[in-house]
């Protein structure tokens, strides 16, 4: 199964991502380790060779653009992480607090905690305004599109991830007895 995961910042994706792998065996891709790679077509490029190595994988990242377009066309399944903003918000406020009063961290670390929290709230807000065309585009899509508007709503998508895993073992049971027949006629 090829899961994309996308959301606020501090929604989640990457605690979701984590245990989706652990409990599903597939593999996790963070979009903001390509972020690292300045030239967009040549980071397309790496996510897409990444991806083309894997049967299944889950991609998570707050990234809608050209060169992350790759991960909702191959995907089976889109979840949007949307949380209310108070808590998104929160929880990005929460994580810069731990790194600023971190005594382990320097002052230009607590400073660049603090500017970077500054911008997450931005973006966020940004993000909240951008969200009804990002759902309204991936539900013109072909693949399946699922909506979390709460951490509760995980059971939903567990749900959802093992009743595909079954009727994908189903299938393949089905065309393995198929083979079966063909071979068995194929001898008479």
């Amino acid at each position: 199964m090829k899961i994309r995961i996308i959301g606020y910042a501090g929604s989640g994706k990457t605690s979701l991502t984590i245990k989706l792998q652990e409990k599903y065996i597939i593999q996790g891709i963070s979009l903001d380790d390509y972020l690292k790679i300045k030239d967009k077509t040549q980071r397309a490029n790496t996510l897409e060779s990444r991806l083309s190595m894997l049967d299944s994988w889950i991609v998570e990242g707050v990234q809608v653009s050209p060169w992350t377009r790759k991960t909702f066309t191959d995907a089976d399944l889109v979840v949007i992480l949307d949380y209310p903003i108070y808590v998104t918000q929160y929880r990005v406020f929460k994580r810069a607090m731990t790194q600023v009063f971190d005594p382990k961290r320097n002052m230009n670390q607590k400073k660049k905690a603090m500017k970077r929290m500054f911008k997450l709230f931005k973006w966020n807000s940004r993000f909240r305004k951008r969200l009804p065309a990002i759902k309204a585009n991936l539900n013109k899509q072909p693949m399946a599109v699922m909506i979390l508007e709460s951490p509760k709503d995980e059971n939903r998508l567990h749900q959802y991830i093992k009743k595909q895993n079954r009727l994908k073992k189903h299938r393949l049971d089905r065309k393995q007895q198929v083979r079966n027949n063909t071979k068995k006629e194929s001898r008479k």
